[in-house]
């Protein structure tokens, strides 16, 4: 499995130094990734969710780390133990993804999720996912990020690919003219939104391959 992620924080006048409230981590040797998503609600209350978010994923990837070697990764139970184990005050999304020899598990909690990208629509070999925080569902289509896959067929590495996807999608979070997700969203619950939705936006951009290099990382931090 070979991966390529990016993460871009929204900017905040009042705090230019904020880390945003998303965090992601990935764990090769176990063909796992996921992303959370802090809550931003807790913010009237002076808590930075981030940090819920950032410590979740941090445990999460410790609890992999400390599975023996041919055991199953089971993506609830783990959510469920380090939930317990984070001491951070706050809330916040998490979707985590796994590949168990033929089969594509997941685990997911609130409105972060991932995509699956295969058959004549693939660009790549193989299958590609294509998990990610609301910030990024929020303001690109699955269509038009089908189309950003197309555009880049064999010009770009998935590092590359997930800051082209990343990017598009802040772009539009700024935008008063695009006609978001959210936007349409909003407009079938009865409520007025122009534009796109500013939000951190995190992407992550996974192709199975037969060889990989078994690497563990966290970020967010």
């Amino acid at each position: 499995m070979i991966l390529g992620f990016c993460y871009l924080p929204k900017k905040l006048e009042s705090n230019p130094e904020s880390l945003g409230e998303d965090a992601h981590f990935i764990c090769q040797e176990r063909q796992t990734f996921g992303v959370a998503d802090g809550v931003g609600g807790w913010a009237m209350k002076g808590i930075d969710s981030g940090i819920f978010a950032r410590e979740l994923m941090s445990n999460y990837l410790t609890a992999l780390r400390s599975l023996k070697l041919k055991r199953d990764v089971n993506l609830k139970k783990i959510l469920l133990k380090v939930h317990y184990k984070t001491v951070a005050l706050g809330s916040s999304t998490a979707c985590v993804v796994t590949l168990k020899r033929d089969r594509l598990c997941y685990a997911n909690v609130g409105d972060s999720g991932f995509m699956v990208f295969r058959g004549k629509r693939l660009v790549y070999r193989g299958i590609l996912w294509l998990p990610g925080t609301d910030g990024l569902f929020d303001n690109l289509f699955g269509s038009e990020i089908e189309e950003i896959l197309q555009e880049t067929e064999g010009r770009s590495c998935l590092q590359d690919l997930a800051w082209t996807i990343a990017t598009v999608a802040s772009m539009n979070s700024t935008s008063e003219d695009y006609d978001s997700p959210f936007a349409v969203a909003a407009e079938s619950a009865g409520i007025e939104h122009i534009g796109g939705k500013v939000d951190d936006i995190t992407v992550i951009v996974a192709v199975i391959e037969l060889y990989h290099s078994p690497v563990a990382l966290c970020y967010g931090y």
